[in-house]
């Protein structure tokens, strides 16, 4: 027996076919603007901002201040009141490993990346990881901003290392103001640090400490007592709680914590320190590509520029903002030493097997 297809004998039945029509014709004009850019052809902005707010949300992959982030992202939403930000913060190693394994998987979650770059997001990038595009803003900046030129990876801040202490336990004349000073035996049980089995951009001081022919610092920290602690938000809370009195660590929270009255005295050594990129891509695999390109755009904006200084503490890229009220531009320090210059992969492994070894950490 024939079988004849089913008609829709209802109202009912013919309004839930419209409302999925209606969805679906939602949905793909929202791919279109990022279609278009996919075939080469740059749609008008209006047209993205437009799909943006159909979207509704955007999920930023970030390793910056998380209470800065939060209201960097209310800042976004006074000028972009339609989509809302969603915010997941990891270590940079681990932020890496976790967009990877979504990306492998073909569980797409982040839209927007913000990270310090290591030579894994430039091998993510290399396979596929980022969208390319040409953000509008990108035209106020120097073009060493676009990582070589291929317009999609945008260098937006720039992170130092430093060393810090408690002024309310630590005078200024008895401050370490070098790094061989950490490793003095007045600090004992008195010093922090990240783990450099967690981040790239600590492996990357400590390979500058064996370029300053400083010895076994893993042995030499060890002797010392250090104390380790989660991020550089976590070394500087804990500098801040009197747990250690000094400490070394990136400036990435340091502005912001000296702008809310944070007890914090600082240097960079004259002996030289080095510097890391933060930068950001929009993910070829974005779930929601229009509000992704809003909000990285955003950031490479004078305002976005702005606030990111201010509420994530570091300095920006973009010409002609002001410059941050508490930490000296990078300009004015004393050799200046790129972190990928320091850490290629052979490096990066030698340093975390031996850290882990001498602390026996698996």
């Amino acid at each position: 027996m024939q079988c004849k297809p089913r008609a829709l004998s209802s109202g009912k039945g013919r309004r839930a076919l419209l409302s999925a029509s209606i969805a679906l014709a939602a949905g793909l004009s929202a791919l279109l603007p990022a279609a278009s850019w996919a075939q080469g052809a740059a749609p008008a902005w209006s047209t993205v901002t437009a799909a943006a707010a159909k979207e509704g949300k955007v999920i930023l992959y970030h390793n910056l201040s998380p209470d800065g982030m939060e209201v960097l992202a209310r800042e976004f939403r006074k000028d972009v009141p339609g989509v809302e930000v969603e915010l997941v913060r990891l270590g940079s190693a681990a932020l890496s490993q976790r967009f990877s394994t979504e990306y492998s998987a073909q569980r797409h979650i982040a839209d927007v990346v913000v990270t310090t770059v290591d030579p894994s997001i430039f091998a993510g990038i290399a396979g596929g990881w980022a969208a390319a595009w040409t953000p509008p803003e990108l035209a106020a900046y120097p073009k060493e901003v676009n990582y070589k030129g291929q317009n999609m990876l945008f260098h937006v801040l720039t992170v130092r290392d430093a060393i810090v202490w408690n002024k309310q336990r630590v005078r200024e004349a008895d401050a370490p103001k070098e790094w061989a000073d950490l490793f003095d035996p007045k600090w004992k049980g008195k010093v922090g640090m990240n783990p450099p089995w967690r981040s790239v951009t600590q492996q990357a001081i400590i390979a500058y400490w064996d370029k300053l022919a400083l010895g076994d610092t893993a042995a030499r920290m060890k002797a010392n007592d250090v104390r380790f602690f989660e991020g550089s938000g976590g070394v500087l809370q804990a500098v801040i709680r009197g747990d250690v009195m000094v400490a070394q660590m990136l400036d990435l929270p340091l502005n912001s914590a000296i702008a809310d009255g944070a007890p914090i005295g600082f240097a960079y050594p004259k002996s030289g320190t080095t510097v890391s990129q933060v930068s950001t891509f929009v993910s070829s695999k974005a779930p929601r590509p229009n509000a992704a390109r809003v909000l990285t755009n955003w950031l490479l904006s004078a305002k976005g520029q702005t606030n990111l200084q201010i509420h994530g503490g570091l300095a920006g890229t973009r010409p002609g903002i002001p410059r941050m009220a508490h930490l000296p531009p990078t300009s004015t320090l004393s050799n200046v030493v790129d972190s990928l210059d320091l850490t290629p992969p052979t490096k990066q492994k030698e340093i975390v097997e031996h850290w882990r070894k001498t602390f026996g950490v698996q």
